[in-house]
């Protein structure tokens, strides 16, 4: 009794996280490939901060360079970086005429990085719209017209847009596909999209903003010591009153977010906990779902196997192997409809999914020690000690070799500080 018991609950969990997840995308809203007519396309500035991306910020700023789209800007800045970073974007930019470069200013105490990149930037942004991208990136041509004719259509003050994730390492498809996944399961009937739901979010790789809200809401200043930045202004742009939605990005752009494990580790531990509002009975609540509902199938066919071998074939030996097939078969159509999101996946890589589900719920385990002992985090040659309101109190940023001076662009691929700094002043 105490076995079918176990098998009954182990079904019903793994249908609840199959019920959350096929919710989740039965309400998510799907972008058309549409466009507004050309003279209604706003002008966008296109802002992408990079700190040691010299890997990755090529092919970003190779596929913004290339946008179907009449009138842009793309602003990269260099974000202190210690590689080749600001050399590429200076090479890029000195061909590229919607490209330009900023060089950033150092970090001051109490703030994150990233939020002091594009408060930089900013400054130099003409744009009516304001696109916020990663280094990571990669965009289709037809991004900008088929995001800005959305969020125009649809009376967006604020919208993200979900992307789809590039796998290539072994630990990316270990990891990525139970990580992502599980958060699908907590906002199921995407209550963001609701305008009187306080529920607010944002997807960090591509958020699109009216110009005349970023500076309503007080910009990434507003959310400078946060974490979770783009989570954080989300949530304020939302308590301001804007309208904000989040929508499906296939169609605009992929991402590569780690392409090893220490990558990958110092990435989610630095937020992971954060997450899920640093609540100890989410944690719990995350780590029994996955690894019930994930590793305990698994674990199952062992068991049920056993009990064959052994020349059982009894009526509970067949109602058990039953409930196991159909936990498994779930199992597999769960990975396929989030799978869709990804690349460099298909149904075989589902026989990781135990190692996957441990491997988070180590990853979920370490970010919550770090967070409640006062440990610092690392990401990206800085290091931070985050609370649990998910605010940092400082920073720890070591020297940096200045690489991005060499093969200096022209003047016009360059915007110089103090030019922009009076022209703000006279306007």
């Amino acid at each position: 009794m105490t076995t079918l018991i176990f098998f009954l609950v182990e079904t019903v969990l793994v249908i609840v996280l199959a019920g959350l997840t096929f919710t989740f995308f039965h309400y998510f809203r799907r972008l058309p490939a549409e466009s507004l007519p050309e003279d209604e396309l706003p002008n966008v500035t296109v802002l992408v901060p990079a700190r040691n991306e010299e890997s990755k910020i090529g092919r970003c700023l190779e596929s913004l360079a290339r946008q179907n789209y009449p009138r842009y800007e793309v602003i990269a800045i260099d974000d202190r970086s210690a590689d080749r970073t600001g050399a590429i974007i200076q090479e890029i930019a000195a061909r590229n005429p919607h490209v330009k470069y900023v060089r950033g200013t150092d970090t001051p105490p109490g703030w994150i990085g990233k939020c002091n990149a594009l408060v930089s930037g900013v400054n130099y942004a003409k744009g009516e719209w304001y696109l916020f991208t990663d280094a990571d990136t990669c965009h289709t041509p037809e991004s900008l017209r088929y995001a800005v004719t959305y969020a125009q259509r649809n009376s967006a003050d604020l919208i993200s847009f979900m992307p789809v994730q590039e796998l290539g390492s072994f630990w990316e498809r270990v990891v990525m596909p139970v990580l992502l996944g599980s958060f699908l399961c907590g906002d199921p009937l995407n209550t963001i999209n609701e305008h009187t739901n306080d529920r607010a979010y944002a997807y960090g790789q591509y958020i699109l903003i009216r110009k005349s809200v970023y500076e309503a809401c007080g910009g990434h200043a507003s959310v400078h010591d946060q974490i979770l930045d783009d989570i954080s202004f989300a949530r304020v742009v939302k308590s301001h009153g804007f309208h904000i939605l989040s929508a499906d990005g296939r169609l605009l752009y992929k991402v590569r977010m780690y392409t090893d494990l220490v990558s990958l580790w110092q990435g989610w531990t630095k937020n992971l906990f954060a997450l899920i509002e640093c609540r100890l009975l989410y944690l719990l609540t995350v780590i029994v779902l996955l690894n019930a509902a994930i590793v305990g199938p698994f674990i199952s066919i062992f068991y049920v196997a056993s009990l064959w071998q052994a020349g059982d074939i009894s009526s509970q030996t067949c109602f058990l192997t039953s409930l196991l097939g159909f936990q498994i078969t779930l199992l597999c159509a769960w990975y396929g409809r989030t799978a869709e999101h990804y690349t460099g996946v298909d149904l075989r890589h589902a026989l990781l999914l135990p190692l996957g589900s441990l491997t988070v719920t180590v990853l979920y385990l370490h970010s919550a020690w770090l967070i409640l002992s006062g440990k610092k985090v690392s990401w990206k040659g800085r290091r931070y000690t985050v609370h649990s309101d998910k605010a940092i109190d400082g920073q720890e940023t070591p020297e940096t070799t200045d690489l991005s001076g060499a093969d200096a662009p022209p003047p016009s691929a360059v915007l110089d500080p103090a030019l922009v700094k009076a022209t703000s002043k006279k306007d």
